[in-house]
């Protein structure tokens, strides 16, 4: 057997959230979603993305028997894209997060802070491999759906040259109810923090130093 896992306009559509089918000797991703649309048509105009333990796979990647395949809706609406060299915006990322059953928003925002263990910030300057920082951030963003029921995650980073004050970090979470929004928001600062390939130089008045990816606590 194949256990599917639908989340967010997915399990709404179809009215569940766990699918079971019989699994078949090469059985892909892709047989998987067919056999997923053929049950519930009113999927079919919406582009799956796909995940087997907790990692996302191509469509043509081979499942066997006893997999638990997760089935995502395009994350915040198209293409991810998490990384900014422009100023980040909370208007967005809470205009993003917005759903008619989301009952609970949880938002997490990291700025540039005047003083640091003792020394008094200049600025900060953000570097990261982006296509590397963009892919693991969709995978965190899979792990929070795949552990609570949300509604919708939007997650934004920004790069480049930021003065005291300046917005570095936004982590935005809708669910049903706030338990899942405020728990999901907290796990998606912490894997960011920890995973995501982004460093920072910290320029103060008594120097220059590189400092490990994401920490803006």
């Amino acid at each position: 057997m194949i256990k599917i896992q639908l989340f967010a306009a997915f399990a709404e559509f179809a009215g569940t959230r766990e699918v079971q089918l019989e699994y078949q000797l090469g059985m892909k991703c892709s047989d998987a979603w067919q056999q997923i649309v053929a049950k519930y048509p009113r999927l079919e105009k919406i582009p799956p993305l796909f995940a087997v333990a907790h990692e996302y796979v191509p469509r043509d990647a081979e499942l066997k028997d006893g997999d638990e395949l997760m089935l995502f809706p395009p994350v915040s609406g198209g293409s991810p894209s998490y990384i900014y060299s422009e100023p980040l915006s909370v208007q967005r990322s809470l205009e993003s997060i917005r759903d008619d059953d989301g009952g609970g928003e949880a938002v997490f925002i990291g700025r540039v802070r005047r003083n640091s263990d003792g020394k008094k910030i200049r600025y900060l300057h953000y570097e990261c491999q982006i296509p590397m920082a963009e892919k693991e951030i969709t995978k965190i963003i899979g792990e929070m759906q795949s552990r609570w029921p949300l509604k919708k995650v939007h997650i934004e980073h920004r790069i480049g040259q930021l003065e005291v004050g300046d917005l570095a970090v936004i982590v935005a979470v809708s669910s049903e109810h706030r338990k899942e929004a405020l728990e999901a928001c907290r796990y998606g600062i912490d894997e960011l923090k920890h995973r995501v390939p982004i460093w920072k130089k910290e320029v103060s008045e008594s120097g220059e130093e590189w400092i490990g990816a994401c920490d803006h606590e």
